[in-house]
Order: C-alpha cells, then structure tokens, then sequence
C-alpha cells in the first residue's frame, strides 16, 4: 500500500511537469502551467523522499523546473509585446493628435509660411490672407492638420487657424490661404504678428 503511494505521487508530479511545458507557452492559461511547475517540484521532492523510482522523481522535478521556467520566459515576452504594441499605439496617436508636432515638422511635412497681406477694397472692406504652403515629406500618401499661431510680439496669441491637407502623395505640395477673416481690432495685432506652427497631425 505504501509503494502504491509513492508511485501515485511521482506519476501525479511527472504529469503535471508534462502538462505544464505542454500549457507553458499559451498565454493567460500558463499561469496554471506556473503552479503546475511548482506541484510537480513538490511531488517529485516528496516521492524521492519516500524513495520512489530516481529516473522518475529527477525527471518529475526537472520538468517542473522547465515548466516553471518557460511560463516566466513566456509571460515576460508577452508583456514585452504588449509594452511595445501600447508605446506604438500610442505614438501614432500621438502623431494623429498632434502629440509628436516636433517629430511630425521634422519627418513627415513642410510647412512654408508666407506674409500675412492686408489688401483694402472699396466700402471699407479689408482682405486678409496668410499663405502657407504644405508639401508632404514621407514617401506615402498622408494626410495633415496644421494649426498655424499669430503671437504679439510679447508673445501672447492673438488668433489661430487651422489648416487641412487631405491625401497628399509622395513630395506633393498643396497652397493655402489662412486667416481671411480678421475683425478690424484686431488687424493691426495681425500686421505685427509672428506667425508659426502651433500643432501638427499626420495621419
């Protein structure tokens, strides 16, 4: 009867070692082959103990240690592509939002600002423009949001506009016009403005 149970429990240990290399690789279910691993240590630790079959009991114990081992390696590599596909996500919405504007200007699009023109019309009406011309810096087709500031010369902002550039290829180069309507108040400001890259999105 004895023999009966030490026999059982080195052939438990060695299959839960069997089981748990089996499971170790599986993601979210090789937290069992990680107990497993260590049940089979335990069994295999008890059943030499007892003096139960050597080969066995050694074998029992090594692969609990696999089993224990490989579940680690395998967790650690998921969480490693888990860190790295949430730091790529995140730079891409970063870069779609406007979060990465300095990468943005540098690698994906010119943005060339021309001067900011007053022409004066008849019946007192004032035409205003702000040319900015976008060329797309990538080798693919992209789309860009470009935010352009006016600042006071004591830097404070004065107004902002938004430009929208849809589906440029490769090197193309797109002319707008920004800031066509401007309040009378404010269009001295505007003469001495600064004017510069507030944000920039590619998507």
């Amino acid at each position: 009867m004895e023999e009966t149970k030490k026999t059982g429990l080195g052939t438990a240990g060695l299959v839960l070692g069997i089981i748990g290399i089996c499971t170790s690789i599986i993601p979210i279910i090789n937290n069992l082959s990680f107990i497993m691993g260590i049940l089979a240590i335990i069994f295999g630790i008890i059943a030499l103990a007892k003096r139960d079959s050597k080969g066995k009991t050694i074998t029992t114990i090594i692969l609990g240690i696999l089993a224990i081992v490989i579940t680690l390696n395998a967790q650690k590599a998921t969480l490693d592509a888990l860190d790295e596909a949430m730091n790529t996500f995140s730079d891409n919405m970063n870069t779609i939002t406007g979060g990465n504007t300095e990468d943005v200007l540098a690698n994906g699009v010119d943005v060339s600002i021309g001067d900011f023109q007053v022409e004066k019309k008849q019946y007192g009406i004032t035409d205003t423009k702000l040319p900015v011309k976008i060329t797309n810096k990538t080798l693919e087709t992209k789309s860009f949001s470009i935010q352009i500031e006016a600042v006071n010369p004591d830097g404070s902002r004065i107004k902002t506009d938004t430009i929208y550039a849809s589906k440029l290829t490769a090197g193309q180069s797109q002319e707008f016009n920004t800031f066509n309507f401007i309040s009378s108040e404010d269009l001295e400001a505007m003469q001495n403005a600064t004017f510069s890259v507030l944000e920039a999105s590619m998507y």
